[in-house]
């Protein structure tokens, strides 16, 4: 996409801070360690050079798929300058730049949650055009039941697309079988005290896989082509 936007013009003036002023503290760490975990186990087998990081920006989880793709020009140097030999392009999220059935997996973190209804649903149809029969596509969202129970206020763009599973199972419309999803972000870490939040983790991990996932922070589904 050629006209850039806000969120575009964001994440270009950003890039060079972005790790450091993100993940370089206990709550980014904590979050990044749960979501690591996660595509740790989900792409287990798959063969990296047939995996697709859909949103990559500065390579935060290149480390799993030898793919990746973000329109933000200069979170794509940043990705460039840690994975030289990494496959990296410029691309919009409704128009990959690949072909039909390129990929056996593709996951897209910290994407969704920036972007409208209509895009949402192209970046699905989109990710099952490129993915292989029977791929899986995994992305993570704000769960809109937590949004919900605790009165959440929309401002802006930026992180305020809450969704649910049933609302990704329609706006697949059939193209992706719903295989389950996990909750990360569990406990408000925000105001647990900064000495004590790598103590939560495994507890949070397991709440996210339990009952009490719904009223996680952020959920990760797992979908498979249909």
């Amino acid at each position: 996409m050629k006209e850039k936007n806000p969120i575009q013009d964001y994440y270009n003036q950003l890039a060079n801070e972005y790790d450091e002023d993100r993940f370089n503290n206990t709550y980014g760490q904590y979050i990044h360690t749960q979501e690591q975990q996660i595509l740790k186990h989900k792409l287990s087998g798959i063969a990296k050079d047939s995996i697709l990081d859909m949103g990559c920006g500065t390579g935060r989880f290149l480390e799993f798929a030898h793919h990746g793709v973000d329109f933000s020009e200069g979170m794509l140097q940043e990705a460039k300058s840690k994975f030289p030999n990494h496959h990296l392009k410029v691309g919009d999220v409704r128009q990959l730049p690949f072909e039909e059935h390129t990929f056996e997996a593709i996951y897209s973190l910290h994407v969704f949650m920036h972007l409208d209804m209509a895009t949402v649903k192209s970046a699905i149809q989109e990710a099952h055009r490129v993915l292989k029969p029977n791929g899986i596509f995994i992305f993570d969202f704000p769960s809109k039941a937590r949004r919900q129970l605790i009165n959440y206020q929309k401002e802006g763009w930026h992180g305020n697309t809450a969704l649910d599973v049933n609302m990704v199972q329609s706006m697949s419309e059939g193209l992706f079988e719903v295989k389950g999803y996990d909750g990360v972000l569990c406990f408000p870490i925000h105001r647990i005290p900064i000495g004590l939040r790598s103590y939560f983790i495994r507890l949070d991990n397991w709440l996210g896989k339990s009952f009490l996932k719904k009223w996680a922070s952020y959920h990760f589904i797992y979908l498979k082509k249909s």
